[in-house]
């Protein structure tokens, strides 16, 4: 068993059984994610996309079924990895696994988790800071057309998707000692993290709704999540422009934000990363000048108003070797210099013909290669199925071609699973997990059957009013007492009124008829129904 298939049978409740497929591809070079800064060359960059499916077979095989999927891409550079959250969707048919009493919660957060962690682990370099970034926001469906019309599929709000990614990217962050730790806390541990949460519209004290419940056990000067970003931070030349600060990801909010802002730029021939402004301009926009600026105009998109939200998250390790810009350019070979053109010697004798190659198959030498200057590709962390780009993103469709609508979801994942394998010419593939996690019995009534049940074992207490009818009725005829007497009985009548078990009947006691005062002589309600005007005394 991997790895990886050891880290999830770890995290699963015992009996959980699932079945995952780790789709990868080659690393190759792609587009830069951040945009060169004035007067400098665009980094060199690399992609790895990573694909992972989860699948349950409730019956037996031929029962199997996708209930979940998560796309990782990996862009490298000398000085940075970045980790980014493409897409996630589940399909909401996790509700027919059986599971125990004691594990009701859902497996999906833990599988996140563990996987995030595991690659975060095998892609980090030495020197080399990590960065795992992701945008949270709510879709009915992300990776598998028709789920929503399963009435099981429980599609969280933009509120409750930020919450749900804090709370699962919070085992990755804290599985590393805070940027401000004792050395003591290190131990074998050489690297750092902090978390950033923005939420366009939310100030620092409304986002501090969003943060995980362990947020609250953190020391005041140690939050391990903070209001902000650390695109500063991890940014070759902090003093650039904002357009070479924000990282441009496919499919996200704040690039197609960019996009439009590049609008603004003198010379919109040139793209958004590929090459630098700076023999036409300054890099600057026109209208947004600074970062804070920028995330402030966030707030007014169409994505993040009107009622919708979306949250920027940034998990960022930070070895403690960490290599500067000077030491990255000073380990880096210099570019041999070009020699002088030579004056060509013309050829003679006679000609050796050679035999013509002939290419058979689409090679990439990057696929033999497990680590450069540029990235690092263990052959424990690849996928199952490796890929180039071209066959990577047919896979992608393939999937987005299908239907995963209740009576077509089994179908669909037969067709998808024996479609890669066709790919690259096997018959069988995937790997299955048991849950091997002791989890304690919780109890799984809401909080509203736990306050029912509450309120009816509470011990009752009758308390029986006294009609004033027959406390008028009881006052006729009877003998006159003392003061003293009248208190007497009139405590032992409130206090039997409060009691709930039988008492013997206590003896009705007449008040003394009230004595005539002065103000009242003039004063007859009960006669005649008049009120006279008091006299002045």
């Amino acid at each position: 068993m991997d790895s990886l298939s050891n880290e999830l049978a770890d995290a699963l409740s015992s009996g959980c059984e699932i079945k995952y497929y780790h789709v990868s591809s080659v690393p190759t070079r792609c587009n830069p994610i951040f945009a060169a800064a004035p007067g400098e060359k665009p980094e060199k960059t690399y992609c790895e996309s990573n694909f992972l499916t989860v699948s349950i077979s409730p019956n037996d095989a031929s029962s199997e079924v996708f209930v979940y999927a998560i796309e990782l891409l990996v862009y490298s550079t000398k000085r940075l990895t970045t980790i980014f959250v493409s897409k996630a969707d589940s399909t909401g048919y996790l509700t027919r696994l059986a599971r125990s009493a004691g594990s009701q919660a859902s497996p999906l957060k833990s599988i996140t988790s563990v996987f995030l962690a595991w690659l975060v682990k095998h892609r980090q370099r030495p020197g080399i800071r990590t960065v795992i970034s992701l945008f949270a926001r709510a879709q009915d469906q992300y990776l598998f057309p028709g789920s929503i019309d399963n009435c099981e599929k429980h599609v969280l709000d933009d509120r409750g998707l930020v919450r749900w990614w804090c709370k699962t990217l919070d085992p990755v962050l804290r599985a590393y000692p805070a940027n401000n730790a004792s050395i003591n806390d290190y131990g074998d541990c050489k690297t750092t993290s902090q978390a950033y949460l923005i939420v366009p519209g939310f100030d620092k004290y409304e986002t501090t709704s969003f943060y995980p419940p362990t947020y609250r056990l953190d020391p005041v000067d140690a939050k391990r999540w903070q209001h902000g970003h650390p695109l500063r931070e991890i940014a070759i030349t902090p003093v650039a422009p904002p357009r070479c600060l924000i990282p441009h990801f496919p499919d996200d909010p704040k690039a197609r934000f960019l996009d439009e802002l590049d609008d603004e730029m003198p010379d919109r021939s040139m793209s958004q990363t590929s090459a630098s402004p700076g023999k036409k301009g300054t890099g600057m926009w026109r209208s947004v000048k600074t970062l804070e600026q920028f995330w402030e105009t966030m707030a007014f998109r169409q994505e993040c108003c009107s009622g919708r939200l979306v949250g920027f998250i940034w998990v960022v390790l930070t070895p403690l070797d960490i290599q500067t810009d000077s030491q990255v350019t000073a380990s880096s070979p210099e570019p041999a210099r070009p020699e002088a053109p030579t004056k060509r010697k013309p050829l003679r004798g006679l000609v050796k013909p050679r035999k013509p190659r002939v290419k058979l198959a689409a090679t990439n030498s990057a696929a033999t290669l497990t680590e450069s200057e540029y990235y690092t590709w263990p052959e424990d962390s690849r996928g199952q199925i490796v890929l180039d780009q071209k066959d990577y993103h047919r896979a992608n469709e393939l999937l987005l071609r299908l239907d995963f609508a209740p009576g077509a979801e089994k179908d669909s994942t037969r067709r998808w699973v024996l479609g890669l394998a066709s790919m690259v010419g096997i018959t069988s593939w995937g790997k299955t997990v048991v849950g091997r996690q002791n989890v304690p019995v919780v109890d799984t009534r809401s909080d509203s059957e736990i306050a029912t049940i509450g309120v009816q074992n509470m011990p009752t207490m009758t308390v029986r009013k006294k009609r004033k009818v027959d406390s008028l009725l009881a006052g006729r005829d009877l003998p006159q007492t003392s003061e003293a007497s009248r208190l007497s009985a009139s405590d032992q009548v409130q206090g039997g009124s409060r009691c709930t078990e039988e008492t013997a009947p206590l003896t009705a006691v007449r008040p003394p008829p009230p004595v005539p005062q002065p103000h009242d002589i003039d004063v007859n309600i009960l006669s005649s129904n008049l009120v006279r005007k008091k006299p002045k005394v």
